[in-house]
C-alpha cells in the first residue's frame, strides 16, 4: 500500500473511532510518556497516522480537517512527506503563527469535545489546550492508548538491557547526586520528586540502555523520597550484577507499571515536586487525586542543571570523545575526497553508512548520537534532510554536500557539521559558504558577562549574516548531554527567550546556516564549552572553548569578505586541529591534512 493510501486509511479508521467515542477532534502529540523527542517505535503516533517522519509537530484531525504544526526546520520535508494527503501544514515559530489549541477555539462550535491521549501529553500542555477551550466551552477527554485499535501490530515496550555507566566515566556515584537531590527537594519544601524525563533519570542513577535509537537511555520512571529511590522499569531489563549494584547505592526497583500504584501509597502529608512541562497529563492527574493538588510542587526539576554543567570528569570524557570524533571525521573526509577523485559512484546513504563504519572502530565507541543528515546540493536546504530508506541523491563533483553527524562514546556525545565543497562551486555557493562561517566564528569568540541569556547571544551568530540580508530558520545552539540525549537543556541559544543563563561547565552547539530551497544548503557546527575567563570590578566575564575537533575547509571561502580577525581565529583553529589530529592519522592522511589546513594569507 503506497503512504498515501495508507494515511488516508488510518484518517479514514481514526474519524470512525472519533464518532464512536463521540469526540469532534483529536490531538496526536508527537511525544511519549517522557516527553521525548525521539521515540521508541511504540510511541510513534504522528508518523503512524501522517507519515510525518520529524522530531517535532502535533496532529490535530476534525471530521473535515487534518493539520500538521510544526516548525521552520521541517516546512520543506513535511510538504515533501504529506504531498497528496489531506493534510495541511500549519507553520509555527514564524510572525503571526496561531498553534494548535487557539485554531480549535476559533474553528470548532461551542460544546466541543476533544479526545487525546493524555499518556503522551505534558500537563501543562493539556492545560493550555483546556483554557484555550474555554471560551468555547470545550471539553478535553483523556484515553490512554486510543491508537492501538488502528494499529494491530503496535511494538511492545523495548526490552534492551540496562548498563552501568562507571563513576571513571560520569564523575560522580549515584547516591551523591539522589543525597544532593534530596536537599534540593526539601529545601523547596517537599518530601518527593516524581521523574519521567529519561535522559535526567539516566544521569542521576547513572545507567544507560539502547531503548531509544542514538539516545542511550532507559523507558523507567522514578520517585525520589528523602529514605527511598524507586526505579520503574520492565521486568528483565536488570540484570543480577546491575541489580546489586543499584542496591548498593540505596536504588529499589519496580515494575513499569507500577508508578500509580506507588502514587497511591504515598503518605497523605506527602508534597510531591515534579515538572507539569514533562510528566504527563494522565500521571499528574494520579497526583491531583492523591496526595492532592495542595501538596503537588509544579516545578522545573533541579536534575535539569544540574545534568547541565558538566563535572571535571564528564569534562575531560568529552575532550577524549571529541578526540576519537576527529580523527573519524578527517579519516572520512580524506576517504570521501579520494572516493570521489577515483570516479566511485557514492549516494547520500552509502556516504553516511561509510562514516558510522569509522565511528564505530573508535575507542569507546556507543554507536551514533542521532541520525546523520546526509545531503548533497539542493538536499541540504532542509536542515534536518532524511534520505529515508532510499540511497538519496548521488554525490557529483561539483557544489556542496553538508554531512551533520555525531557520535556516542562511554565518555562523551559529539554533534559536528561540515559542509563540503565536492567540486567547482556558484559565487552564491561560496558567499554562502563564507558569510555563514562569519557567524559561527563570531559566536565562538564571545565573550559575555555572567547572567547573559542564550538569547543574547545569538545575536551575536545572526549580526554577520543579517548584514547581508540572510537568515536561517532553526536555533543556534542546543546543549549536548554527557553519553546521553544530542539535544539537551535547559540552556539553549536561539532567538525565542529562554530565562537561563549561560553557565560554566555548560556545552552548547554553535551551527549558523544559510538554506537557498531549490539550490543548496549550508551549516558549520562546532561544540562550545563555557568556562570563565576573568573576574574584574565589572564582573565575571565568560567565554567559550571550541571542543569540536575538525578542520574547516578554506578553498570555498570569499576571502574579500573576512575580516582579519577571522582569518587568524581560521588559522589558529585548524593549525590546533592538526597538530592535536596528525599523530593519530596514517602519513598518507597526515600529509591530506596538511594541505587542508595551510594557512589563509593575513593582509
Amino acid at each position: 500500500m503506497s503512504t498515501t493510501n495508507n494515511v488516508t486509511g488510518k484518517i479514514r479508521q481514526l474519524r470512525s473511532l472519533m464518532d464512536e467515542q463521540k469526540w469532534d477532534a483529536v490531538v496526536i502529540s508527537g511525544t511519549d510518556p517522557h516527553n521525548s523527542e525521539y521515540l521508541p517505535e511504540r510511541w510513534q503516533q504522528r508518523k503512524l497516522i501522517s507519515g510525518f517522519t520529524g522530531s517535532y509537530g502535533t496532529v490535530v484531525i476534525t471530521k473535515t480537517h487534518a493539520g500538521l504544526w510544526t516548525d521552520t526546520r521541517y516546512f520543506i520535508q513535511a510538504a515533501q512527506e504529506l504531498e497528496d494527503t489531506e493534510f495541511t501544514i500549519h507553520p509555527l515559530r514564524v510572525p503571526g503563527a496561531v498553534d494548535y489549541p487557539q485554531w480549535l477555539a476559533s474553528e470548532m462550535q461551542e460544546d466541543v469535545v476533544i479526545g487525546i491521549d493524555g499518556s503522551c501529553m505534558p500537563y501543562q500542555e493539556v492545560e493550555k489546550l483546556k483554557k484555550a477551550l474555554a471560551p468555547i466551552k470545550g471539553k478535553v477527554k483523556d484515553k490512554t492508548d486510543f491508537l492501538t485499535p488502528l494499529w494491530p501490530d503496535r511494538p511492545p515496550l523495548p526490552m534492551n538491557p540496562v548498563f552501568i555507566l562507571e563513576e571513571k566515566y560520569s564523575g560522580k556515584e549515584a547516591h551523591r547526586k539522589i543525597e544532593e537531590l534530596r536537599k534540593k527537594v526539601h529545601d523547596a519544601g517537599c518530601t518527593h520528586i516524581v521523574l519521567n524525563a529519561l535522559d535526567q533519570i539516566a544521569w542521576l542513577f547513572n545507567i544507560r540502555s539502547h531503548d531509544i535509537p542514538f539516545n542511550p537511555v532507559v523507558i523507567s520512571y522514578a520517585l525520589i523520597g528523602m529514605e527511598e529511590a524507586t526505579l520503574f522499569i520492565t521486568p528483565g531489563k536488570i540484570g543480577e550484577k546491575v541489580e546489586q549494584s543499584l542496591a548498593k547505592q540505596g536504588i529499589v526497583t519496580s515494575p513499569y507499571g507500577s508508578l500509580t500504584n506507588a502514587l497511591q501509597e504515598l503518605p497523605q502529608e506527602a508534597r510531591v515536586m515534579t515538572d507539569g512541562n514533562t510528566l504527563s497529563y494522565s500521571i499528574f492527574n494520579q497526583l491531583v487525586i492523591h496526595p492532592g493538588k495542595e501538596n503537588i510542587h509544579d516545578f522545573p526539576s533541579p536534575v535539569i542543571l544540574e545534568k547541565a554543567i558538566k563535572n571535571q570528569v564528564e569534562i575531560n570524557g568529552f575532550r577524549k570523545a571529541f578526540l576519537s570524533d576527529g580523527v573519524a571525521m578527517e579519516r572520512f573526509l580524506f576517504w570521501l575526497e579520494k572516493e570521489l577523485e577515483a570516479g566511485s559512484l557514492l549516494t547520500e546513504k552509502s556516504v553516511s553508512k561509510k562514516l558510522s563504519w569509522i565511528r564505530a572502530l573508535s575507542e569507546e565507541a556507543m554507536g551514533d548520537s542521532f541520525q546523520s543528515i546526509s545531503a548533497y546540493g539542493s538536499n541540504a536546504a532542509l536542515p534536518h534532510y532524511n534520505h529515508g530508506a532510499e540511497e538519496g541523491s548521488l554525490l557529483e563533483k561539483k557544489g556542496l554536500y553538508l554531512i551533520d553527524s555525531g557520535g556516542q562514546y562511554l565518555s562523551g556525545t559529539t554533534d559536528i557539521t561540515r559542509t563540503v565543497p565536492l567540486g567547482p562551486l556558484s559565487p552564491l555557493e561560496r558567499e554562502d559558504y563564507t558569510i555563514a562561517l562569519k557567524g559561527m566564528m563570531a559566536l565562538s569568540t564571545a565573550v559575555f558577562l555572567s547572567g547573559t541569556k542564550g538569547t543574547h547571544l545569538d545575536m551575536l551568530a545572526r549580526e554577520p549574516l543579517w548584514k547581508y540580508y540572510r537568515n536561517y530558520g532553526h536555533g543556534t545552539g542546543h546543549g549536548v548531554g554527557h553519553f546521553l540525549c544530542v539535544h539537551e537543556g535547559p540552556q539553549d541559544i536561539r532567538m525565542t527567550w529562554r530565562d537561563q543563563d549561560i553557565l560554566p561547565g555548560m556545552l552548547t552547539s554553535n551551527e549558523p546556516g544559510l538554506y537557498r530551497e531549490g539550490s543548496h544548503g549550508v551549516r558549520h557546527e562546532n561544540i562550545l564549552l563555557c568556562q570563565v575567563l576573568k573576574e574584574n570590578e565589572f564582573g565575571e566575564w565568560l567565554g567559550f572553548e571550541t571542543m569540536t575537533l575538525c578542520h574547516i575547509d578554506t578553498s570555498p571561502l570569499l576571502i574579500e569578505l573576512l575580516e582579519d580577525w577571522e582569518i587568524k581565529w581560521l588559522n589558529n583553529y585548524n593549525s590546533h586541529v592538526f597538530n592535536t589530529l596528525s599523530p593519530l592519522l596514517t602519513y598518507e592522511e597526515s600529509l591530506w591534512l596538511t594541505q587542508k589546513t595551510a594557512p589563509l594569507p593575513v593582509p
